[in-house]
């Protein structure tokens, strides 16, 4: 201790000296502040002794209420411990007597609660809610208080689910118009006069609604049915009091319309066609324009024909006027060399019967041929398809299969029509050609007969 004292003290005065240029400190002056310094650190260790011995006494004093405050609340605990398990005991009993009193009511109760439940489910399902919204709350608190062993359904909450059952089963049966939002195709929200038809379909603007069980909302079909189906829509909403009109209904609730909405229609599958489809169409509508074009020319030159056939004079409006004008001009030539000029006549009449009418034939022989191209290369597709990405997905092949077939059905639409076309026009031309070589056997019948009675008269 005294060594250490003397430690400090020399530190001390080293800290004390004064600096290199000051005079030099003497030993007894040196002794004098080592013994200063020794006396400040008795008093402060003193007082530092003094300070633990007085905080000492204040932390036993606090150990001691802790360990007061841990009895009481072990006491405590052990009282609520007992307390609990009395509380227990006695809803142990109270339960086996509501139990034993309940008898076949808490069978009721599983009923009711499965009632509950199904009812809730027709509600959320039903068109009906977009006029009555809001009713499975009541039903979802309903099924809690049926499964609850501390809460009984009152008589007025029976009552109730009655009252909806019943009123469900009413409005199904009704024909009732009232204003709900309806969620349009863009993703917008609107309020319109919605005319509901039982729990079957909604209609609004001429347009099908369907409900949506996820948003609880009316939505409005992206793609509608076809006119055959949205006119009745739209004068069911404009008919009033006991006036009677048709209407589509749709007993799935939807789903068929959502079906139908689905299926393409006629311009979708010309579109599947790709580029071979168009042009199958095209070359039908050809041969169709081509084939009415010369059964109304044919047509018309037959009725000349006729006019022509009942007067002597010849008229060069027709095939037969001119046979018969190059008839008057060779009248006086031998019966061979009047032959020759009317096999001539009728051979240059025959292209003008005839035109366009190949041409037709044609197209009735190319329709299917690119009908079938169409298959194959919508079927080169299909197996590309397959060995990229496997046939786990048919939806990747529906594609090049639809081109297959849509273009062998357009092939065959546009043959079928343009070959009974060209029998049609072909057996016209050729009932033509035959009154012409009818009429010129006839002429020269008549020339041959006069050139005889000549002869025999000479």
């Amino acid at each position: 201790m005294k060594l250490s004292n003397l430690f400090l003290a020399a530190t001390l005065a080293l800290s004390l000296a004064p600096s290199v240029n000051a005079e030099p400190v003497g030993v007894d002056s040196l002794l004098n502040l080592v013994e200063q310094g020794q006396a400040r650190d008795d008093k402060a260790f003193k007082a530092r002794l003094n300070e633990f011995n007085q905080s000492r006494a204040q932390q036993e004093k606090m150990l001691a209420d802790a360990k007061a405050e841990r009895t009481r609340l072990e006491n405590l605990s052990a009282t609520k411990e007992g307390q609990f398990r009395d509380q227990e005991t006695k809803i142990a009993d109270a339960q086996e007597r509501l139990t034993n009193r309940m008898g076949s009511l808490k069978e009721l109760f599983g009923v009711l609660q499965q009632v509950a439940g199904d009812t809730k489910a027709v509600f959320e399902g039903s068109v009906v809610s977009s006029e009555l919204p809001g009713r499975e709350a009541f039903l979802t608190d309903l099924i809690q208080t049926a499964g609850s062993t501390s809460k009984l359904p009152s008589i007025e909450e029976l009552e109730k689910l009655w009252f909806e059952m019943q009123r469900e089963a009413t409005y199904s049966g009704r024909i009732s118009k009232y204003n709900a939002e309806v969620v349009l195709p863009s993703g917008e929200t609107v309020a319109r006069p919605v005319v509901r038809i039982g729990g079957f379909n909604a209609v609004s603007g001429g347009k099908y609604l369907n409900w949506d069980l996820e948003t609880g909302r009316l939505v409005e079909l992206d793609k509608q049915p076809g006119s055959r189906y949205t006119d009745p829509a739209a004068e069911l909403e404009a008919a009033t009091g006991s006036a009677m009109t048709g209407f589509w209904i749709d007993p799935s609730r939807g789903q068929l319309l959502k079906i139908m909405g689905q299926s393409p229609e006629l311009g979708d599958r010309v579109d599947q066609g790709g580029v071979v489809g168009y042009i199958i169409i095209v070359l039908g509508a050809i041969g169709i324009a081509l084939a009415i074009w010369r059964m109304i020319v044919l047509n018309l030159e037959a009725m000349r024909i006729r006019a022509q056939m009942n007067n002597e004079s010849a008229n060069e409006n027709n095939a037969l006027g001119r046979v018969m004008a190059v008839f008057n001009a060779n009248n006086k030539a031998d019966t061979e060399t009047l032959e020759l000029h009317l096999g001539e006549a009728i051979a240059a009449e025959i292209p003008r019967l005839t035109r366009a009418i190949g041409w037709i034939k044609i197209i009735s022989v190319v329709a299917p041929l690119l009908g079938l191209l169409g298959t194959v290369t919508g079927m080169i597709d299909v197996f590309e398809t397959m060995s990229l990405f496997g046939t786990g997905d048919p939806k990747l092949m529906a594609g090049g299969i639809s081109q297959a077939l849509v273009t062998t059905v357009l092939g065959l639409v546009a043959a079928i029509p343009c070959v009974f076309l060209h029998t049609l026009t072909n057996n016209r031309s050729r009932e033509l050609m035959m009154i012409l070589e009818e009429r010129a056997t006839g002429i020269l019948a008549r020339q041959s007969e006069q050139t005889q009675s000549s002869a025999k008269a000479a």
